[in-house]
């Protein structure tokens, strides 16, 4: 017997969003509904179907008891939430913000350690040497070990000057990978293009970094940020590629407006003989 194969929904982003966020329905408190509302809420049998935005469900309820308008809010009131590719984008974009984030912790972490090194350097150093004479028996000393306890005998080489400036260095890359985060989360246009230009700059590095030594992890890394950079010159069409922020607008338009709202709208049924208000049960609701 042939397995039908399982076909993701083509708006399984919207699905995605409505089942975390919610639905987004407009009329649940209005008093009346005219069959002109039909492309967003019916009534039928003493219901309510209203049409989620996003997903395109029809959902029942009650009427409301307590409306707080007499009609539906017009068109431009209402709040269109983003559908198709302009949705998927934006997830994207978030998953970046969060690898961003993941940045900013340990970035941070690391500036932290620095500064609390420089801040106790004396006293580390001779807990150190007490811990190096305690293993090797006060034989040959610091500059007899080797491994983990040899670098760490290295850092109390370096000048605190030195020390200061890698602690700045990264403060401030992490300042730049938080910018980035909050910027990509609320998919802003010049996050997109400091994230670009940031990850663009690290590629040359990484690329010196697998030549010089192979590491699974730096490959990952690697392949990460040339997906990341890819993304945003193409999808999200920088520096005027595939017609630019214009055709992205005009794409989000077409897909997240009401263009595309009323291009997947059911018909409207016609009014009911009895009442006039059209109360029939939906298609497909």
């Amino acid at each position: 017997m042939r397995k039908k194969s399982r076909r993701r929904p083509p708006n399984r982003y919207e699905l995605v969003s409505c089942g975390l966020r919610g639905h987004v329905l407009v009329g649940s408190d209005a008093r009346t509904v005219v069959p002109s509302d039909g492309d967003m809420v019916r009534e039928s049998d003493g219901l309510r179907w209203y049409r989620c935005l996003r997903c395109d469900c029809w959902l029942p309820e009650q009427p409301p008891r307590d409306p707080t308008r007499d009609r539906m809010p017009a068109r431009d009131d209402i709040w269109v939430p983003l559908r198709g590719r302009s949705l998927r984008d934006l997830y994207v974009l978030r998953l970046i913000a969060a690898e961003r984030a993941v940045h900013v912790v340990v970035l941070s972490g690391l500036a932290i350690a620095v500064f609390i090194f420089i801040g106790n350097r004396k006293t580390l150093r001779h807990d150190y040497v007490a811990i190096v004479n305690a293993i090797t028996g006060s034989s040959g000393g610091p500059n007899s070990v080797g491994g983990i306890l040899g670098d760490v005998h290295h850092l109390f080489l370096i000048s605190p000057s030195h020390l200061y400036v890698v602690g700045l260095v990264l403060v401030a890359y992490a300042t730049l990978e938080a910018v980035e985060m909050v910027g990509l989360w609320l998919a802003k246009r010049w996050a997109e293009y400091l994230a670009f230009v940031a990850t663009t700059a690290l590629v040359p590095l990484e690329i010196y970094e697998l030549a010089k030594s192979f590491g699974v992890f730096k490959l990952v890394t690697f392949l990460v940020n040339v997906a990341i950079v890819v993304f945003l010159l193409y999808a999200k069409r920088l520096f005027g590629l595939r017609g630019g922020h214009a055709a992205e607008l005009a794409q989000r338009q077409s897909e997240s407006g009401w263009e595309a709202i009323d291009r997947h709208s059911p018909p409207v049924p016609p009014p009911s003989p009895a009442d006039g208000t059209g109360a029939r049960q939906p298609d497909e609701p």
